[in-house]
């Protein structure tokens, strides 16, 4: 092979290194976009699973305050008092169940989305890998045309003797 055919192969292997590197660049971006979008939607999971608990609790604590002044106008009888605690036992309960409920919610959709970043992220390093793999390739391949370049040259100069 002439040095011009392997020059030219070597801007070749120039420009797919290049491309390469820059595929590479672009896959560290993006994990750095998924890994700050998954903070981002865990914060709002949040932020969303405490406004609801803060719900949750002012609805109990107008249930209770009701309860007690439905159940004081009857007086201090024992079975007012009976009644009174069955209600607020039935508020309590009724909160803990909507507590619970809750909390199963927002973990499965806080699981659905991490699973779903996770199969993106994994794809991500899955190419990283191939792109690797096709990189180190590229640069042994240049690296061996740049000694056969420099050889064909050697051996093709014109030699003077005298």
């Amino acid at each position: 092979m002439g040095w011009v055919t392997l020059s030219l192969r070597k801007m070749a292997l120039k420009q797919r290194v290049s491309n390469l590197e820059y595929r590479l660049v672009q896959i560290s971006q993006q994990q750095q976009t998924l890994a700050n979008q998954s903070s981002y939607a865990q914060r709002y999971m949040g932020m969303m699973q405490n406004q609801s608990m803060m719900q949750l609790n002012v609805n109990r604590l107008n249930d209770l305050q009701q309860a007690r002044a439905d159940f004081s106008q009857d007086g201090s009888n024992y079975e007012s008092q009976l009644n009174l605690q069955s209600a607020l036992d039935n508020i309590n309960l009724s909160y803990q169940f909507g507590q619970m409920n809750m909390e199963s919610v927002f973990q499965a959709q806080e699981d659905s989305m991490l699973q779903e970043i996770n199969a993106q992220q994994q794809q991500l390093e899955l190419e990283q890998e191939q792109i690797q793999t096709q990189l180190q390739a590229a640069q042994a391949e240049l690296e061996s045309l740049d000694s056969a370049i420099s050889s064909d040259i050697k051996n093709g100069a014109i030699k003077l003797t005298s």
